[in-house]
C-alpha cells in the first residue's frame, strides 16, 4: 500500500500525470451525470464514476494540494484549444 501511494504522489506532482489523471477522471465521468434511462447503461456509468471516485479519493488524501493546479492546468489547456479554434475562423 506503501508503494502505490508513493507512486500515486510521484505521478501527481508531475504536470505530464496531472494531465493523466485529469483524462482519467473526465473518462470516468466524475464530473457529469450517469443518469441514463437504459439502466444497464446507466450501471455501467456508475461503476466508470465509481472508479473515478476512487482516484478523486485518493487525490484529497494524499495531495489534496495539487488538486487545483491539476484543475487550473486543465482549464488552460482547455482554453488555449478552444482560443486556436477560434482563431481558424
Amino acid at each position: 500500500k506503501d508503494t502505490e501511494e508513493s507512486d500515486f504522489k510521484w505521478l501527481m506532482r508531475n504536470k505530464r500525470g496531472r494531465r493523466i489523471i485529469w483524462r482519467q477522471l473526465e473518462r470516468a465521468g466524475v464530473f457529469r451525470l450517469s443518469f441514463n434511462t437504459n439502466a444497464m447503461a446507466m450501471a455501467f456509468a456508475e461503476g466508470n464514476k465509481n472508479d473515478g471516485l476512487r482516484t478523486l479519493g485518493l487525490i484529497n488524501r494524499l495531495c489534496p494540494e495539487l488538486y487545483q493546479t491539476m484543475v487550473n492546468e486543465a482549464n488552460d489547456h482547455r482554453n488555449s484549444i478552444d482560443g486556436n479554434s477560434h482563431n481558424d475562423h
